[in-house]
């Protein structure tokens, strides 16, 4: 009687163990559920907020101006949105610190040493603008350069925001999610226009194509340069064989490299190759940029390939032929 009870105290506690265990699961998928609801819902509510979207043109602007002139230029802001919206604008300077050519805004109370920032010599009114849906408004960029500004180049950006900045979507150019018009200026006087190729490589051996080209551009002046680049590549005969342009909308600043790429697409070559780097810039186009780089392209798998299976037709070709011989003298 008592190892009745004893056994069925056990199994009850069993029971009561797997009970809790199995509620224990339950809860940790209802749990597990009402946090992926929430998840869902909160991605939703952070995706569903209402963007801004704007659009700034131009999205550059030049001067070339001598110092003690004025000048001011026009800005246009569309509001793309179907409610009203209101932006603010601020003259920034702007910097390039990688090789893309990328620029990175200042901050607009920033004390820069930098002597291509120019940001004291600009402003923008109205700097804040109500903007009807779907409407467009006029801003103006005043530029007054000092007497004594030295000649050469100098880069500020007029950088517009909405009110809210959460989730901006601008066009224009686009520099560190605000929309920006880039200002390239040129106190006039004498300047130094110089640059040179730091690098032009290419895999000096590979089986086949295609082939890819890097170059690298340094401008060792003080205004901005925007290069014309070519590539020529010729056979081992001198024989041109393919050529291509680099992009040449790119400005190089002061200081700074330029990164450039290109691809011979073809894949079947083969032999010894030239490839010359050509190229200008200037005011006048007339400074030259040159650089030559030579490379390999034999597909030796399949040379190797194609040489054993030469040597093992000649080996067969030679068995077939030797055997009527040896037929014919066992016959004699």
């Amino acid at each position: 009687m008592k190892k009745f009870e004893i056994f069925k105290t056990l199994n009850n506690l069993k029971l009561n163990h797997s009970f809790r265990i199995s509620n224990f699961k339950f809860q940790i998928c209802v749990l597990t559920v009402l946090a992926g609801l929430a998840f869902f819902a909160n991605n939703k509510q952070v995706f569903g907020q209402t963007t801004q979207s704007f659009t700034i043109s131009p999205p550059t602007l030049k001067f070339s101006l001598d110092p003690g002139e004025k000048a001011e230029k026009s800005i246009k802001i569309t509001n793309n949105t179907d409610s009203a919206a209101v932006f603010y604008a601020n003259i920034q300077n702007f910097v390039v610190t990688d090789k893309n050519g990328t620029p990175e805004l200042l901050p607009y109370d920033a004390k820069v040493d930098n002597k291509y920032a120019a940001s004291s010599w600009a402003a923008i009114l109205p700097d804040a603008i109500s903007i009807p849906a779907r409407a467009t408004m006029v801003t103006t960029l005043y530029l007054q350069i000092p007497g004594d500004a030295r000649p050469g180049g100098r880069y500020i950006s007029v950088a517009f925001m909405p009110k809210s900045t959460g989730l901006t979507e601008g066009t224009g150019a686009s520099v560190n999610a605000v929309a920006a018009v880039l200002v390239y200026l040129t106190v006039n006087g004498p300047t130094e226009e110089s640059g040179r190729i730091t690098s032009f490589t290419a895999p000096g051996f590979s089986q086949y194509g295609p082939i890819n080209f890097k170059a690298e551009v340094k401008n060792t002046g003080d205004i901005h340069i925007n290069p014309k680049i070519s590539i020529k590549i010729k056979n081992i005969f001198g024989r041109e064989v393919y050529s291509t342009a680099l992009p040449s909308h790119t400005n190089v600043f002061p200081g700074t490299f330029r990164a450039y790429e290109t691809t011979w697409p073809k894949k079947w070559l083969l032999g010894r190759y030239r490839a010359d780097l050509v190229g200008f810039f200037g005011q006048e186009s007339s400074l030259p940029l040159s650089a030559m780089v030579t490379f390999w392209v034999i597909p030796y798998k399949i040379i190797l390939a194609a040489a054993a299976a030469v040597f093992l037709a000649i080996i067969l070709a030679g068995r077939i032929k030797n055997k009527p011989s040896k037929e014919i003298e066992e016959e004699k």
